[in-house]
């Protein structure tokens, strides 16, 4: 399951095979893969498209085209690669965008949970994402100050994206076994100390 560093890795390494290509079309054969807009609309407004930067916002893929914004979320199984055209599309893929140096970049997804969202207003969908863990303004003082405030169960919380960025599952049982903190311990309960041993992890 992709969280914040899987994420920030693919960012990484499709951003050089990415950035100045020109989107030529678009074959989407898996319907819900794309969240918005409709299929046919996706299709007309990506072809033509130049590729800007490619860039990550928590666990969501960001590639900035000349009018929009091509958002993807993993999810649980998925992955984005770039194939030659020489390659023929595997069984799991779910979107091929093919591009003007005769690539394709493919959205393979096992499980079909993940989504692609072609948007020209990206914060309507990355706006409400909290703090990301790397972030100068997430302190361990913030953090304990917020965990106060929200009372709420600590693993849950973690998860949730709108109070920090990034973390999934398994991250978040790392940084609570690290910091010795129960997962359904209660937030408003966490010591200065603790919210300290918390914070270390997570940026770890």
């Amino acid at each position: 399951m992709p969280e914040l560093p899987e994420v920030e890795t693919i960012a990484r390494a499709l951003k050089p095979e990415l950035v100045g290509r020109t989107i030529l079309s678009a074959d989407l054969r898996w319907a819900r893969t794309l969240a918005t807009p409709s299929p046919a609309q996706f299709r007309k407004q990506i072809a033509g498209q130049k590729i800007l930067d490619v860039s990550r916002r928590a666990k969501y893929l960001v590639i900035r085209l000349e009018t929009y914004s091509f958002l993807v979320h993993l999810r649980m199984s998925g992955d984005l690669v770039i194939r030659t055209g020489k390659i023929k599309p595997e069984k799991h893929d779910r979107l091929l965008l093919y591009l003007s140096d005769q690539n394709y970049l493919a959205f393979n997804d096992t499980r079909k949970f993940g989504r692609a969202w072609l948007t020209d207003q990206p914060e309507k969908i990355l706006g409400k994402l909290g703090p990301e863990p790397l972030e100068k303004n997430f302190t361990a003082q913030w953090l304990f100050e917020n965990l106060h405030k929200r009372k709420r169960l600590l693993k849950p919380l973690l998860l949730d994206q709108t109070f920090l960025a990034g973390l999934g599952n398994i991250y978040t049982d790392e940084c609570l076994h690290i910091a010795k903190l129960h997962p359904l311990a209660a937030s408003n309960n966490v010591t200065q100390k603790q919210a300290e041993a918390l914070h270390k992890a997570i940026r770890a």
